[in-house]
């Protein structure tokens, strides 16, 4: 991939986070009323055809849902899907995740129909911390199907830098 696409890919990674009125605070002060993804500096540089990106989202407006997936979908153009391998994890573990329940569909269901259409063309895969389901009440049956459940979120976050992804 050309070093001006791949430059293209760092900035608009660096806009979704931006754009979604992120602030670059550690994890652990996720619990605040601000959204928190936490953006890490590229580490080495990997090949670009192969590179992954986990975002570490925890979201408090659907309006910033709404414009994380916006960057998403305009940064899907310049990746090739791949439905068994995702190039962009989301893991969500924050109050994000009740946008997602079958009760709040009707509320909510722009999101969750883009979710769901980026993760069948195999630009995302989205997961969901159980931990966090717990905490806000939400019964596994009320989410759909295309979202993967993970026992932590900031454990699963780690997990995939460890296969290779870089933190956003």
């Amino acid at each position: 991939m050309s070093h001006v696409k791949a430059t293209l890919i760092a900035v608009l990674l660096f806009s979704i986070a931006t754009i979604a009125n992120t602030s670059f605070m550690p994890t652990a002060m996720a619990k605040s009323s601000d959204a928190n993804i936490s953006l890490s500096p590229l580490g080495k540089e990997q090949n670009d055809s192969e590179t992954r990106y986990v975002f570490d989202v925890v979201i408090h407006k659907p309006e910033q849902m709404d414009k994380l997936l916006g960057r998403i979908e305009q940064l899907s153009s310049t990746i090739t899907p791949n439905k068994d391998d995702p190039r962009l994890a989301l893991v969500l573990h924050g109050p994000e995740i009740a946008f997602f329940t079958r009760k709040n569909y009707s509320r909510y269901m722009n999101l969750v129909d883009r979710a769901a259409a980026l993760d069948k063309k195999g630009i995302i895969d989205v997961k969901v911390c159980d931990t966090m389901i717990r905490q806000l009440n939400i019964d596994d049956s009320e989410l759909p199907d295309f979202v993967e459940h993970v026992p932590y979120g900031p454990a699963e976050v780690e997990r995939l830098i460890k296969q290779g992804f870089i933190k956003m």
